[in-house]
């Protein structure tokens, strides 16, 4: 072996010195990530014919990709501030099981994070 120790990106998260940043934008992804779910419900109902392709690509880009990306960035970011304190706790839960179904849900975790934080 040649001595030296390695990098921290190969040395499990407990083993590493110094944890990496994690706080990302996570709000905001949840966001905009929400904006298009609302923009993508809206064409559905408005304009598309239900079974045709479009409708399915459609359908399953916010109910497939949008929502749970909705929910995992909620969660994340709550496990972040949780991390420091100020989380909402047990109710991120709540919050990210909701957005899968519903993702303006995090107007609510937006107002919710504020109080408590």
């Amino acid at each position: 072996m040649s001595g030296r120790s390695p990098p921290p990106s190969a040395l499990h998260p407990e083993d590493r010195s110094d944890p990496a940043d994690e706080t990302g934008p996570w709000l905001t992804v949840a966001a905009v990530a929400t904006l298009s779910w609302v923009a993508l419900v809206a064409l559905d109902h408005q304009f598309l014919a239900a079974g045709s392709s479009p409708w399915a690509l459609v359908r399953s880009a916010y109910s497939l990709l949008l929502a749970p990306s909705v929910a995992a960035a909620v969660f994340q970011d709550d496990r972040v501030r949780t991390a420091a304190g100020e989380g909402v706790g047990r109710a991120r839960w709540l919050y990210a099981g909701v957005a899968l179904l519903f993702p303006p849900v995090v107007v609510a975790y937006a107002g919710h994070r504020r109080l408590s934080g």
